[in-house]
């Protein structure tokens, strides 16, 4: 006899309070956009994965993990606070693209993706170093 099991994966997304979230996303948020209030904050629990995502009045998003630690912060067009990027990072593009502001970043496992509001997307290492423009 064979016996089949199959399961769906059903994600499950609710709105939470500010004081719901964890202690890591709530110390980012009060220490990197402290005069920023969320328009919405929402839990994403999936079967083996849970995140939050937090949308702000400015229309920046931010992604954390399980842990409240920062996945994604996303300006759409805005520029993200210099405090958010990893200082080598911040130093690169500085110097590389004077005038140029950081909209966008992401941290991966082991990278960072950083989009500039002149339209490049940067790729660097996970100690901040220069690796590529990407297209």
């Amino acid at each position: 006899m064979i016996f089949l099991t199959g399961f769906t994966a059903q994600a499950q997304k609710s709105s939470i309070t500010m004081a719901q979230l964890p202690a890591n996303a709530q110390n980012f948020l009060k220490k990197h956009f402290p005069k920023q209030t969320p328009n919405y904050i929402l839990k994403d629990e999936e079967t083996f994965s849970l995140d939050y995502k937090v949308q702000l009045a400015d229309g920046t998003e931010i992604e954390f993990d399980r842990k409240g630690n920062w996945e994604e912060v996303d300006g759409n067009k805005n520029t993200i606070p210099n405090s958010v990027v990893p200082a080598p990072i911040l130093t690169y593009v500085q110097t590389h693209y004077k005038g140029a502001a950081i909209v966008k970043i992401d941290k991966g496992a082991w990278d960072y993706e950083v989009d500039l509001n002149n339209g490049l997307e940067l790729k660097f290492n996970s100690k901040g170093e220069f690796l590529r423009v990407d297209d």
